[in-house]
């Protein structure tokens, strides 16, 4: 084997580990993609799940999700 850098932390390693998504050689503590932030792991789960995003309504007259709960059991 051919000694290589971690793309992720410079450290030369004996026995680099190749991302299956990026193909980049990672040490064994970035070798995981989400340990390296991997790009195409994010494109992928992006494509296949969607973007996913939190729609947020802040209107003030609206009550509080907690308030309207709780007030069910009010004796």
């Amino acid at each position: 084997m051919i000694s290589e850098n971690c793309a992720y932390c410079g450290d030369m390693t004996d026995m680099p580990f190749h991302c299956n998504y990026c193909k980049d050689p990672f040490c064994s503590e970035h070798r995981l993609p989400e340990e390296h932030r991997c790009v195409k792991l994010t494109l992928i789960r992006a494509k296949k799940f969607g973007k996913s995003q939190v729609i947020r309504d802040d209107s003030i007259n609206k009550e509080n999700v907690f308030k309207r709960f709780f007030r069910k059991f009010k004796g």
